[in-house]
């Protein structure tokens, strides 16, 4: 029998990676919670699978690649000086352009150091398919973003993870219930999770897109 045809090749690894995909969500939220771990390599996805988990579809071409955080500096890898041109200014563009020709394509990604830990993440999409998208259906992640007490809870959350009593002391909430409504909203659009009984975190999927669009909304 001759060689498997590139095709083949390349669905043999997606089902493979898909699979991994499947084994680290079901190994549980430890390590995505920004537990410390035992100094092994991050574990990384880079399956074409979404922050939400969806598929990526047979048209997009969008790759993620997340790692689940670690104590600072454990799974932190700085970039070679070697590669990268310390002067072009527009060094991330440049590459995009390079890797996706018209129409193009939008990327963000994120290596960050920060109180949950180490956090590395990136995403990209074809301009076709962010155009083709109902963004309709993005409202409720979006509205859930939108009251300062959910962004101070996030910004919170991003240092460590907290009880509702700590949430309501240091942001001076007038009482649980207050907190648990903004919990739900932002549970509701998966920006945060309750990894065990009465503590909550940012999921580390959604770290970088959140810090992301924090810088997004930043004037130009």
């Amino acid at each position: 029998m001759g060689e498997p045809s590139a095709d083949a090749r390349l669905t043999a690894l997606e089902q493979r990676m898909d699979r991994l995909v499947e084994l680290m969500e079901g190994a549980g939220s430890a390590g995505r919670r920004g537990a410390p771990t035992d100094g092994r390599t991050d574990t990384d996805t880079g399956s074409g699978v979404d922050p939400e988990g969806e598929g990526a579809g047979p048209r997009r071409r969008g790759r993620a690649r997340w790692s689940a955080a670690t104590m600072p500096g454990s799974g932190s890898h700085a970039a070679d000086p070697s590669t990268v041109d310390m002067h072009d200014a527009f060094w991330a563009l440049n590459r995009l352009k390079g890797r996706y020709p018209s129409p193009g394509a939008v990327a963000y990604t994120g290596s960050v150091d920060i109180g949950v830990g180490h956090v590395e993440y990136q995403w990209d999409r074809h301009t076709d398919d962010i155009l083709d998208a109902d963004w309709a259906d993005r409202a409720e992640r979006v509205a859930a973003l939108g009251h300062p007490v959910r962004l101070a809870m996030l910004r919170l959350l991003l240092d460590a993870e907290h009880t509702v009593a700590q949430l309501v002391d240091e942001l001076e909430l007038a009482s649980t219930g207050v907190a648990y409504h903004h919990l739900n909203q932002l549970q509701a659009a998966s920006w945060v999770a309750s990894p065990k009984r009465g503590v909550w975190a940012v999921p580390v999927s959604r770290i970088v897109p959140l810090m992301t669009i924090i810088i997004a909304f930043e004037e130009a």
